[in-house]
């Protein structure tokens, strides 16, 4: 079996449902971090304002099905991927090809906050965790490679575009940011890049709005109530960018400033029927066409390059393996020792320790090489059987008198 055949996505994207959908259905599946730790898989969820996708590995029946579950009543939807190519989506997705503005870089820094929490929480364990690693990778080295980022970066460039539009310079404008995650602080720095005049910057933990507004010349505020209500007093646009289940702004304090709110939050921070314009991301979907044509030639570039990576990922992932597997059979190869240094005495246990490394590591070097070689399966079961073989007569040997 090919290594990548044990790769498994379940993926919902702007494409399948309306993105205000796509907040709701965000919470149920969001869910499953809290019992991915628990899970025998390893998992990894990705959750942005554009899409919601599951990607497992070694995954049951069962297992799909509970992953499906969480898309409740929008599971029919959801489109299901395979070995290489959930593999080859991943790729494509960090490139930005599977984004309502083609080759964006927003989806760099979400992947990159999802990977680094969920990896510290166990839930992206290995081999996905390569898989994961290897996409950020891909999706840096494409915008290097390619000009598929020109112009445009980000949801959050559509939406300056979009304010510059709709109400001129923004030297004019006072502007607030609610969220100072990597949407948010790419914002701001757009923002000030722009010319915007006084920026202000709201997050939840304030030590990180300090430090985005002190790196680009903006004030710092704490996200509360008071904090927003005193943000849409005193700014003409504010832009939500916070992951939040519940809404950031739910009224319009009397006597505020506030003309426009772009919401770019995951989900969607701000509720409908407030009694102020709010710019959500289908009334970005026109400019994001227009670049879009800009860049097709950019998108089959950035395509070849992804299947040429494809075959990078799969190496890298069985080597991955490998390594695991040798790992833990050189643990099973150090109790031996271990016991047999105590049937000898303790004097001898470095020497035994010493000879059972050098026995053994000219193997494990040469298996490492076979994996080079695409021969995953092999290995796995030599290294299974040599594991059985190792622990087993230890086992049955009795114990010194």
């Amino acid at each position: 079996m090919p290594v990548l055949d044990r790769l498994f996505s379940a993926s919902i994207t702007f494409r399948e449902v309306p993105t205000d959908k796509l907040g709701e259905l965000g919470r149920g599946v969001m869910e499953l971090i809290g019992v991915a730790p628990y899970f025998p898989i390893p998992l990894f969820v990705l959750h942005t304002c554009n899409r919601v996708e599951v990607y497992a590995w070694d995954v049951p029946q069962a297992a799909a099905e509970l992953v499906l579950a969480h898309y409740k009543e929008y599971a029919d939807r959801v489109v299901l991927r395979r070995g290489r190519e959930a593999a080859l989506h991943l790729l494509e997705v960090a490139a930005g090809l599977d984004s309502m503005l083609i080759g964006e870089t927003d989806i760099l820094g979400q992947l990159e906050e999802a990977y680094d929490s969920q990896v510290k929480a166990h839930i992206a364990r290995e081999p996905l965790k390569t898989v994961v690693e290897r996409a950020i990778r891909f999706g840096k080295m494409v915008r290097t490679r390619t000009n598929i980022s020109r112009g445009p970066r980000g949801l959050g460039s559509l939406a300056i575009i979009y304010v510059r539009e709709k109400f001129g310079d923004l030297g004019n404008l006072s502007v607030g940011v609610i969220g100072a995650g990597s949407v948010g602080s790419g914002l701001v720095k757009e923002l000030r890049d722009g010319g915007a005049g006084r920026i202000y910057v709201l997050n939840r933990t304030f030590e990180r709005a300090e430090e985005v507004a002190r790196k680009y010349g903006a004030v710092a505020m704490p996200l509360d109530g008071a904090s927003v209500a005193e943000c849409l007093k005193t700014c003409d646009v504010v832009f939500t960018t916070a992951l939040s289940f519940e809404p950031i702004i739910t009224e319009i304090p009397p006597g505020s400033r506030v003309k426009a709110i772009v919401d770019l939050g995951v989900p969607g921070n701000v509720p409908r029927g407030l009694p102020v314009k709010v710019v959500r991301l289908e009334d970005l979907e026109g400019i994001a066409a227009r670049y879009n044509r800009e860049r097709i030639g950019e998108i089959e570039k950035a395509r070849a390059l992804a299947l040429e990576e494809l075959d990078n990922v799969e190496k890298a992932v069985a080597k991955r393996m490998v390594e695991i597997e040798l790992g833990e059979y050189m643990q099973f190869v150090e109790v031996a020792a271990r016991e047999e240094a105590s049937r000898a005495g303790s004097d001898s246990l470095t020497a035994a320790r010493s000879s059972a490394k050098r026995a053994v590591l000219p193997i494990v070097e040469a298996l490492r090489e076979l994996a080079g070689q695409g021969k995953v399966e092999e290995i796995l079961e030599i290294v299974e059987e040599a594991k059985k073989r190792v622990k087993k007569p230890v086992a049955e040997r009795p114990s010194a008198p």
